[in-house]
């Protein structure tokens, strides 16, 4: 299977973020209780380094065994349409979580969503499945065209 440069590119951005976020969220949902410890920012900051450091190498790496083609409609209209699936995954899952804060005063019930670090952590894990839902849309119609 011969991939293009872009193809690559998303794949190593879809790699990172996975690897990295995910080692992240696997250590802060397995001791997320009511009561949870709040997030470090030193570790949230080292995160995000980590991230974009990350990006720069294997991109670099990419870049240096292809050469980047131009970009025309067809890569606009997959980053727009890409976009819009990522938009609306966003939108349901923060309302999902308001909606669910709006329940938890409204009877009572204490859940993790509604603890402020587990909020942050949810909100957090939100931003990054929406990131992969980007990814993997543009992959899926760089693979199969329009």
């Amino acid at each position: 299977m011969d991939l293009s440069y872009k193809e690559k590119g998303l794949i190593a951005s879809l790699g990172v973020t996975l690897l990295i976020f995910g080692w992240y969220f696997y250590g802060a949902f397995s001791n997320l209780s009511l009561n949870p410890e709040p997030p470090r920012l030193g570790a949230i900051i080292i995160l995000i380094v980590l991230v974009i450091i990350s990006e720069g190498i294997i991109q670099s790496f990419v870049a240096l065994k292809n050469k980047s083609s131009l970009e025309d409609e067809r890569d606009k209209l997959i980053e727009s349409i890409s976009y819009r699936y990522s938009y609306g995954f966003l939108c349901v899952c923060i309302w999902f979580l308001m909606m669910q804060n709006l329940l938890d005063t409204w009877f009572d019930n204490h859940l993790i969503f509604t603890s402020p670090y587990g909020m942050f952590h949810f909100l957090l894990l939100f931003f990054v499945l929406s990131e992969v839902i980007r990814f993997g849309t543009q992959l899926y119609y760089y693979r199969k065209g329009f």
